[in-house]
């Protein structure tokens, strides 16, 4: 049974509506009913399950589009149909920007009002029946793909688990293969079903998880699999088929196989470290655990002591040159991924020493950042191309170079969160997601450096943007208000009006009626400009 929201602020055509389509045989239930766009969205708190919401286009506090405007962003999955008098035609028409399936032109009666809500329900018991479908044909592999992939990852004691679930045989050998795409466009099952296709003969069983922006492959039963050469060669042309049929820029890295279950999450990790390597020779590339393991690669005891002794300068431009003398060479020589992590490593020690001293070994959460990064070999995975990890290593000595003199010294990381609130300032914003999930940095020295540098925080920064642009509109636009605090990222109008005149005074409909009167003023003071000018002659 499909529920249904009524709004219309007129009572008689609201029950009206209701009437007809509860005395129909769709099967339906009407759960609600509005008398404006806010009350809507208070009810859409309390129902959770609504299918369809059937609204009003013109209505006080709140009307049909700007609700429509609202669902379209918070509730896509809530169909809209939109009931206009005869005159606001066009402007029902602009509504259908907003996912509005149909619009129903008054006045409201059965024959008009249940055949688009009939095309409606059949659409989306249409698409309910093809989700169910896509259900029970994957159903084999989302339960033995998705599920025990990510569990082998996070949980190691749930191994037994994913073996036993999947009838993996403990003396069958196995290797996990990760690929990653530079840029993550491709179809998860297009992938699935083309190594399932072009492999079948080489691989007994294959599972087929994508966690995160990596497609992770547990390849088990493999034949051969003793045969080192084969494997990859295999693997290989995978990786070819991809890159030259399917136009994908991908690189794979390939842990070692083993037979025992306990391992597979060493594998895992295996994969993750040989992708280092794409960070020295680049993409489109398959790259192999095996030989890549050994801790003795450092840098030159001579690099280090140079590095050191220029750290102390805090000269920014003369640290980095030695920075990227450093991975540079690493990159010429085609060195190890071993290499260029002991090579992190150092100079990210160098820098914390020097920042310990700076505050005298004081508990700073920079110098908590600069320790812990890199605790594992393959945490060089964050980063898909050298000139990311060498711009991480810049981010830190900045962090050494202002130290406590405070230097007001531009962030390329501050300016990139900058233009992204220009781009997006009407979203959910959060900086502690921008910091560790879009430029992998510690969130209290982010929002430290963001407010050194900008003079506020990153919630007033993002207020005050938000306001800017309201009052933009304000200006320039006859909007309700309720439609601009949506459009520019208040779901609560009420509290946008309070950071308005918070910031400016007066209420936004103060503000509008202020920049009317003077607009009004000047558009008056041109026109006896122009008169004068004209009669100038005349009165000579």
């Amino acid at each position: 049974m499909k529920k249904i929201l009524v709004v219309e602020d007129e009572y008689y055509a609201r029950k009206s509506i209701v009437k007809i389509l509860q005395e129909s045989d769709l099967d339906i239930q009407v759960c609600g009913e509005a008398v404006n766009g806010m009350k809507a969205i208070e009810l859409l708190e309390e129902y959770k399950d609504i299918a369809l919401v059937i609204t009003d286009i013109q209505m006080k506090k709140m009307g049909g589009l700007e609700l429509a405007s609202y669902l379209h962003k918070h509730r896509p999955e809530i169909d809209i149909l939109i009931l206009t008098a005869f005159e606001n035609f066009d402007y029902a028409r602009e509504a259908l920007r907003y996912n509005v399936k149909d619009y129903i032109v008054k006045p409201i009666y059965k024959e008009n009002l249940l055949p688009p809500v009939k095309k409606v329900l059949e659409k989306q018991e249409e698409k309910s029946r093809n989700q169910e479908k896509i259900k029970n044909y994957y159903q084999w592999e989302a339960t033995k793909n998705y599920f025990p992939v990510k569990t082998i990852v996070a949980h190691e004691e749930l191994y037994k688990e994913f073996f036993s679930y999947n009838a993996i045989h403990q003396e069958e050998k196995f290797c996990i293969v990760v690929m990653q795409e530079e840029e993550l466009v491709t179809d998860v099952e297009l992938v699935n079903r083309i190594i399932k296709e072009k492999y079948r003969g080489f691989i007994k069983d294959f599972f087929f998880s994508k966690i995160n922006e990596e497609y992770v492959m547990l390849l088990s039963g493999i034949e051969c699999m003793d045969n080192e050469l084969i494997v990859q060669e295999k693997v290989k042309s995978m990786l070819s088929y991809f890159c030259i049929c399917k136009h994908m820029n991908i690189t794979m890295g390939v842990g070692l196989v083993y037979s025992s279950k306990e391992k597979v999450h060493q594998s895992y990790n295996e994969a993750l470290y040989a992708l280092n390597q794409r960070l020295i020779q680049g993409w489109n590339r398959a790259y192999f655990y095996k030989n890549m393991d050994g801790y003795e690669a450092r840098i030159g005891k001579e690099e280090e002591i140079k590095l050191e002794s220029i750290v102390r300068t805090r000269k920014e431009k003369e640290i980095n040159q030695v920075i990227h003398s450093i991975l540079e060479d690493i990159i010429i020589k085609e060195e190890s991924a071993q290499k260029l992590y002991m090579a992190v490593v150092e100079i990210l020690k160098i820098l914390g020493n020097y920042y310990a001293e700076l505050y005298q070994n004081e508990d700073i959460e920079e110098l908590k950042d600069i320790k812990v990064m890199f605790s594992r070999r393959y945490d060089l995975y964050k980063f898909k191309h050298i000139e990311e990890l060498e711009n991480y290593l810049k981010e830190m000595v900045i962090v050494i170079c202002s130290g406590k003199e405070n230097t007001k010294k531009k962030s390329k990381i501050v300016e990139e969160i900058v233009h992204y609130v220009e781009d997006n300032y009407y979203k959910n914003i959060s900086l502690r997601e921008l910091a560790e999930n879009k430029y992998f940095m510690n969130y209290s020295y982010c929002s430290r450096l963001f407010s050194q540098e900008t003079g506020m925080t990153f919630s007033k920064y993002l207020i005050q943007y938000r306001l800017k642009k309201a009052k933009t509109l304000l200006e320039n636009k006859d909007m309700k208000i309720s439609f601009i605090a949506f459009e520019v990222g208040y779901n609560d109008v009420s509290h946008f009006i309070q950071s308005f005149k918070k910031s400016y005074g007066l209420t936004p409909e103060e503000y509008r009626a202020r920049k009317n009167r003077v607009k009004i003023r000047k558009k008056s003071y041109i026109l006896q400009v122009k008169i004068f000018i004209k009669l100038r002659p005349l009165l000579c």
